[in-house]
């Protein structure tokens, strides 16, 4: 032990000095000070060595600068030096002037802790001044991670900016009763609602103070009990999540199916967004703090007609929205079953917005669980079922499977949260907004400024509600690319269809005054024939008229507008030069308009009329009296045996011209006749077997036969010329004034005026007539035909009513040829009773006598006469 000597004679000598009694003996502050003011003494105590300085300023400053050292160590002897050898003298017992009682059942009490680990032993302060900074005298003892998280609490740094904020004896009692904190939840209940009163009243109504069950929180559990936060995201995340993810606890009550159901939230947008450090949603912000409910509570707030405006203190212009839309005032008026918001973005699921492709196809689904699944929903707003559902084939959704995001879902033309009916004005599908909705960013904005500049897009605007809109042509959610067959506005036959049932409409075509005839005189010309046909390349309304660029031919602008023609028919027709007094592309053939093709179509009108009438007379006069002949003289008619001698017809050449012109004649017919009648059953039928390759190779088969007329025609041209048989030939066909004879001779045999059948030379006057009847239809409609194949050509050099004319000459005399040799070849060589059922010498080249003698007695006649000579 280190002494100090000098001290120590000092107060031997002023013991003696004094005189004073053992017994008697006094001892003030100022003694003790004489050795105690010395900062090196000490004494050494169970191995420790302990300061015995007493620091003179700090204590006549304490509250007990008035009290004498003796009065709180009591056994103090001078006679012995040191004090004394126990322990007594370091027990102060502060009871002698201190109401202890209170203390002594505290926690400090039990635990042994003394007066002076809080109040120091020679430094007293007042008890206010040790309010200030009691904290610290706590932390001297519990140093704890726990105690620590205090200093971060809200109560601390209130507290530490002299605010009314709980110390540690606020919770934990005063300083002499502080109590074990094993609190129970009543007490906790007690103990925070001293000063959280309304949250305390708010939370006597919420689920976790009203269970029963064992182990429901109290503000401790979620709030903690030092580390008290003003954060609320980390309070909800941590503090919610820590009971609602334990299993355990749940299996307990039978309700673990809800630990799943919680821990979703885990993974939602609201948690990653505050796992980064931002601001989002958390537990208490859906089902508030204190007075957590009950789903089944009538006004909780995550009911589902209370979650618009739960959800609304975050996303409160959405929910505006959602409020003005029609699945926002269906909730309100109290529809079973009109959508929440959690109904289409999950519970404690929530995800960020996906517009990937795959979050729109998923959006899809949400949409189509109600307005197509459920048969409820349907049946009570009159969802067009089949509309929906053919979205799947759309060319949107086609396009979102493979992986286009700008493709739009439902929300993107409906609207996210303000959808509206298509009646509504605000509607992003009502009629007149249609056109916005198309063109906004990332799908048609193109299209959709172009259409508004439009006569339709004009007319629309100024409130014509007739005039068509995006839906109207394109559909609604069975828009399918262009390209495909079952598009509405597919090339060709839809095309000219959709524009037709408006501009053929006889209340639309009376109610604006729109020009009428021109679908029906579309639908006569080339182009209109075929598209009606099937063909796809043909020109059809859009083809000339823009698809949405539509304005009047008046407009410069107009595709059609007269100086605009040559560049839209260049399009197909390449150098294509339209004159600037060109009529009327929509033909309709009159005498005022058009008086050159009207005086054609008469005079063929008036000579189908009277040719094919007349042959028509004719050959029913004449089988009326070869029938009659046939069942009166059965003996002429044995010829039909073809028996004895034959006499050359045909040669093999004639023949095979003949086989030749025949096929390619019946090919023109049907092919032909099949573009001007693509209605015809016939036609129908045709396209049926062939199937979407019938037009293309119709038009092909027509060329082909064409040409193939044109050549044998000139074939049979140089063998009436450098051949002798074909000089011959051509000779006998030439008219000769026996022909008149002949018809007078034979007009009354068939009549019944005469019993003197005609006799005929190698060639009667009804094969004359067809023969040459056969050259001027070939030349007509050979150059017509020409014509008409080189149509640019003809485009680019000639004025194109010389294509219309030739059109309409080629029709008439195509129905003039086809006729004539129905009616008149046909006959003669097949249902004439003479020949019946066929005239053989076409196959055979040959008659028998027995025919020529029927047929053509002159001509035998003069052959036997030649084969005597």
């Amino acid at each position: 032990m280190k002494t100090n000597c000098l001290n120590l004679i000092k107060i031997s000598l002023f013991i003696l000095l004094t005189g004073l009694s053992q017994v008697a003996y006094s001892q003030s502050n100022e003694d003790c000070l004489t050795c105690h003011s010395d900062n090196e003494l000490s004494y050494e105590r169970k191995g420790k060595e302990l300061p015995l300085f007493v620091n003179e300023d700090t204590y006549t400053h304490s509250v007990h600068a008035d009290i004498q050292c003796i009065d709180c160590h009591t056994d103090f002897n001078a006679e012995e030096l040191p004090h004394k050898t126990g322990n007594e003298i370091y027990k102060v017992d502060c009871s002698t002037c201190h109401d202890t009682e209170a203390f002594k059942s505290s926690i400090h009490a039990k635990k042994n802790i003394e007066c002076f680990t809080c109040h120091s032993k020679h430094e007293i302060q007042s008890a206010e001044s040790l309010d200030k900074d009691l904290t610290k005298l706590c932390v001297n003892c519990h140093k704890s991670e726990t105690v620590d998280k205090y200093i971060a609490s809200k109560h601390y740094t209130e507290f530490n900016k002299g605010k009314n904020a709980p110390s540690c004896y606020t919770c934990h009692d005063a300083a002499h009763n502080i109590k074990s904190a094993d609190f129970s939840k009543k007490e906790i209940d007690n103990l925070c609602s001293t000063c959280h009163g309304k949250s305390h009243t708010e939370f006597a109504k919420s689920i976790h103070f009203l269970a029963k069950e064992e182990g429901t929180p109290t503000c401790i559990d979620c709030h903690g009990a030092h580390h008290v936060n003003k954060n609320k995201y980390t309070i909800a995340s941590q503090g919610c999540l820590s009971c609602h993810l334990d299993k355990k606890r749940f299996e307990n009550i039978g309700k673990e199916n809800l630990v799943a159901f919680v821990e979703n939230y885990k993974t939602s947008t609201h948690a990653n967004i505050i796992n980064k450090g931002g601001e989002a949603a958390t537990c208490i912000d859906c089902h508030d703090n204190h007075m957590i409910q009950d789903v089944t509570v009538e006004g909780n707030k995550v009911s589902r007609e209370s979650l618009p405006n739960t959800c609304g203190k975050c996303h409160n212009n959405i929910v505006e929205d959602f409020t003005k839309s029609i699945h926002g005032k269906s909730l309100a008026e109290g529809m079973e079953f009109a959508p929440t918001c959690t109904d289409c973005h999950g519970e404690h699921n929530i995800e960020s917005v996906d517009i990937s492709s795959v979050g729109k196809i998923a959006t899809k689904e949400k949409c189509m669980d109600c307005h197509v699944k459920n048969e409820a929903i349907v049946k009570a707003i009159g969802s067009e079922l089949n509309d929906i559902i053919y979205y799947e084939k759309s060319a949107h959704y086609l396009a979102l499977l493979n992986g286009n995001k700008n493709a739009p879902t439902c929300s993107d033309c409906h609207g996210a949260h303000l959808m509206s009916d298509p009646s509504d004005p605000n509607s992003k599908i009502n009629k007149v907004n249609e056109a916005e909705t198309c063109g906004q960013k990332g799908c048609h904005p193109n299209i959709a400024a172009e259409y508004k500049q439009t006569i339709h897009g004009q007319a629309l605007a100024g409130g014509n509600l007739n005039s068509p809109s995006c839906t109207d042509c394109h559909g609604k959610h069975q828009i399918i690319r262009t390209d495909d067959p079952e598009s509405k506005v597919a090339q060709g036959q839809n095309v000219a269809k959709l524009c037709s049932d408006c501009h053929s409409d006889v209340e639309l075509v009376e109610e604006f005054n729109l020009p009428t005839g021109k679908t029906g005189s579309y639908f006569e010309s080339f182009h209109g024939l075929a598209v009606r046909g099937g063909s796809k390349y043909a020109a059809d309304c859009a083809s000339c008229h823009g698809t949405h660029n539509i304005r009047p031919s008046s407009d410069p602008l107009s595709t059609v507008n007269k100086n605009n023609l040559s560049e839209t028919c260049g399009t197909c027709h390449p150098g294509a030069n339209i004159e600037e007094n060109f009529g009327s592309v929509h033909l309709n053939i009159s005498k005022e308009e058009t008086p050159i093709q009207y005086y054609i179509e008469y005079f063929y009108i008036g000579m189908i009329i009277l040719v094919i009438g007349g042959m028509l007379v004719h050959n029913i006069l004449d089988v009326v009296r070869k029938t009659i002949d046939r069942f009166k003289y059965p003996e002429h008619y044995q010829h039909h045996n073809k028996s004895g001698k034959v006499y050359l017809r045909m040669s093999k050449n004639e023949r095979i011209q003949h086989f030749i012109m025949l096929t390619s004649f019946i090919a023109l017919v049907i092919s032909g006749f099949g573009l001007k009648y693509p209605d015809a059953f016939w036609v129908e039928a045709i396209r049926y077997v062939l199937g979407d390759g019938a037009f293309e190779l119709r038009g092909l088969s027509h060329r082909i036969f064409g040409i193939m007329m044109i050549l044998v025609s000139l074939y049979h041209l140089y063998y009436i010329l450098f051949t002798q048989r074909g000089r011959q030939m051509v000779k006998d066909f030439l008219p000769a004034w026996r022909d008149i004879n002949d018809i007078k001779v034979n007009l009354k045999w068939i009549t019944g005026l005469s019993k003197e059948k005609p006799r005929f030379e190698r060639f009667s006057y009804m094969e004359k007539a067809e023969y040459w009847a056969l050259i001027w239809g070939v030349i007509v409609m050979g150059a017509t035909g020409l014509m008409l194949m080189f149509n640019d050509f003809f485009l680019a050099n000639f004025p194109y009513l010389w294509l219309d004319i030739a059109t309409l000459i080629h029709l008439y005399e195509a129905w003039l040829a086809t006729l004539a040799i129905i009616v008149w070849h046909f006959y003669y060589v097949i249902f004439n009773p003479d020949v019946y059922p066929l005239n053989t010498a076409l196959i055979t080249g040959t008659l028998t006598e027995e025919q020529m003698e029927h047929e053509h007695a002159d001509e035998l006649e003069r052959i036997k006469k030649q084969d005597k000579a």
